[in-house]
């Protein structure tokens, strides 16, 4: 069982491991993370934008009357609620 263990493990690419890697394929391997590096950061900016959005909206709902009416979109359609309704959604 150890035997089969240890032969199946440099069949699989393993990522994390750096030996036998071509200069080419180290390179390409680099480039895929800073892709994805740069993908996450860019969703990570998306997000506090969002975030800022979201509080900047309920700090301006929480002066507001909550049985008046407002309007949200939910799922690319515009319906209408109450503050009171949308306020805990935020």
């Amino acid at each position: 069982g150890l035997k089969m263990a240890e032969s199946g493990k440099g069949r699989g690419g393993n990522p994390g491991s750096g030996k036998g890697l071509s200069p080419e394929q180290v390179v390409s391997r680099f480039n895929r993370l800073r892709q994805d590096q740069r993908g996450l950061a860019s969703k990570a900016a998306e997000l506090e934008l969002e975030l800022n959005e979201h509080s900047l909206v309920i700090e301006t709902l929480r002066e507001v009357d909550p049985t008046r009416k407002c309007f949200r979109m939910v799922g690319g359609v515009l319906v209408e609620r109450t503050v009171k309704e949308v306020l805990p959604a935020l």
